[in-house]
């Protein structure tokens, strides 16, 4: 068991007030915790919030007429998300009586299963055998070395590329991984270290993504909307439309940096709210889905790389002068290289795409996984959930969801890039490579709303960092103020993905309050023989 330390300010339950930045998942499990493990009033706590909606970048909006949107979605694994399944264990189903969150969670994927058919296809429409993973001995040898002989010290910030050879970019195992987590050739070899020691259970099937757990509805109506509920039900304040421009900082008697002022504004009026060294300060530094833009059929999204997000303003600000803040530079700085483009599609009144797309991957909606298109300039991928995927979508309408990862060159079907485009040459592009016959796709596209959402940092947390340049949860030296976020350090976890920031949350909340209670373990599958001996397997099909 793993012990977070305590904060040397003694603080009480009844008398903290709690002060959290940014509405995400990592500051909504950080208020669970603060009610559930430390006693805190839910009327302590105050959560502001920039957008009108809660939970950050786990959304969900849109109705049948105008169309869906989902940003992004981020993958769940049951044996691997501890703290996330912890937290869920508290908050009650607002689909079933009697039942909790994690409880609902389970037995949704023990009913519907994932088995992905159709992982890869060619240029021609063939599914591609990938049984095999395509290593040559080099990339075996390369794969064992950053995996049992490198540490993050020693790799620093090199790039994926600067530790594989070609060859290795161009095997099913590295397609599929790429496609699967979003990683590029140029991000952190660290970080890709991390991830498959983190994930070695899932390497054996990460041809059929077996291993991939689903909520009932998107990720926003399933875990979001039953946090925010109960949050509220204890009086947790969440103000949105509320930006945090500043945070100030003081040192107490002893020496200690306590965080004393928050400055926000909210329509047009600046507020400053007072921090006593007893109350607390969460903040989430770094946002995946800042200055993202959406468009429509007929529009193309706006690609805003030209000012820096607010999340990383702010963090900026504060990390001036404070190296122990981090560097939010290494994240920020190069959107180009953390950009990616996903789309939302709508059908109203028309099956014959989804039909189309189930007979193509011999997969029925909900019971396959990415499906990417390993040949498309585009890098194209897309995915069929299981219908309905939002609580409000009526029965005659269907939704499915697709991404790419490269941007900047010019389609198959659509001579251009695809952050240029619209949803309309969007679908003729994804068409295309479905090969969906010419004569048949203006019948295919009656009743097709398709949104596309540009969002310039949504891999932004995968840019090669050295140790440092994320800062500690508790940076050292700070006795009432921690980040909860993606871009913070939480070691062994793997960000991109929500456990990364409720587990900060957990070692936030435990140390500051000074909960005597051991920290959820990172589950160790790497130790595991059976696992071992299927990845060694696997890495040498």
């Amino acid at each position: 068991m793993v012990m977070v330390g305590k904060s040397k300010i003694k603080r009480r339950p009844a008398s903290t007030n709690v002060y959290m930045i940014g509405a995400g998942i990592g500051s909504l499990a950080a208020a669970v915790y603060l009610i559930r493990d430390a006693g805190v009033p839910g009327k302590n706590i105050t959560i502001f919030e920039t957008l009108d909606v809660d939970g950050g970048s786990l959304d969900g909006a849109g109705d049948a007429k105008r169309g869906y949107m989902i940003r992004g979605g981020r993958m769940l694994n049951i044996p691997t998300y501890e703290c996330l399944q912890d937290i869920m264990t508290a908050i009650p189903s607002i689909e079933f009586d009697g039942i909790s969150l994690e409880q609902e969670f389970l037995d949704y994927n023990q009913e519907f299963k994932t088995h992905s058919n159709a992982r890869l296809v060619d240029k021609n429409g063939n599914r591609v055998d990938v049984t095999q993973m395509g290593f040559s001995a080099d990339d075996r040898m390369d794969m064992e070395k950053l995996i049992l002989m490198e540490t993050e010290k020693s790799l620093g910030n090199k790039r994926i590329d600067e530790v594989f050879g070609p060859h290795f970019f161009k095997t099913n195992f590295w397609l599929m991984w790429q496609t699967t987590f979003a990683f590029q050739p140029w991000s952190s070899a660290a970080e890709l270290r991390r991830y498959m020691i983190r994930f070695m259970h899932e390497f054996p099937r990460i041809h059929t993504l077996a291993g991939v757990a689903r909520t009932a509805f998107n990720q926003h109506d399933s875990i979001v909307l039953p946090m925010v509920e109960w949050l509220r039900q204890h009086g947790v304040k969440i103000i949105r439309s509320a930006t945090v421009t500043d945070i100030l900082f003081d040192q107490n008697t002893k020496g200690d940096n306590v965080a004393s002022q928050i400055k926000y504004s909210k329509q047009g009026r600046n507020h400053t709210v007072k921090v006593l060294p007893t109350d607390i300060v969460l903040f989430t530094n770094g946002c995946m889905t800042d200055n993202s833009n959406q468009a429509g059929m007929d529009t193309v999204a706006k690609y805003n790389k030209s000012e820096t997000a607010p999340s990383f303003e702010l963090w900026k600000k504060i990390a001036n002068g404070r190296p122990e803040f981090g560097d939010p530079d290494v994240f920020c700085a190069r959107p180009d290289e953390s950009m990616w483009m996903s789309f939302t599609v709508t059908i109203n009144n028309n099956p014959m795409l989804l039909d189309y797309i189930q007979r193509f991957s011999h997969n029925h909606p909900g019971g396959g996984a990415l499906m990417t298109f390993k040949d498309s300039a585009w890098l194209l991928s897309v995915v069929v959930a299981r219908q309905p995927h939002f609580k409000n979508q009526p029965m005659n309408t269907q939704i499915f969801w697709g991404y790419a990862l490269n941007m900047f060159t010019d389609g198959d079907y659509v001579k251009k890039p695809m952050y240029r485009c619209t949803g309309r040459e969007i679908m003729t592009e994804l068409m295309g490579h479905l090969h969906v016959p010419k004569r048949m796709q203006a019948q295919m596209m009656r009743g097709v709303i398709c949104r596309t959402s540009i969002m310039p940092y949504i891999t932004s947390q995968f840019q090669p960092r050295k140790i440092g340049d994320r800062p500690l949860v508790i940076p050292n030296g700070y006795e009432n103020f921690a980040f909860v976020s993606q871009f913070a350090e939480v070691p062994d976890d793997v960000v991109f993905t929500m456990e990364y920031s409720v587990r900060a949350a957990q070692r936030a909340v435990y140390y500051l309050m000074g909960i005597d209670k051991d920290l959820t373990p990172i589950s160790k599958h790497q130790y595991s023989p059976r696992t071992l001996l299927k990845s060694f397997l696997k890495l040498h099909s």
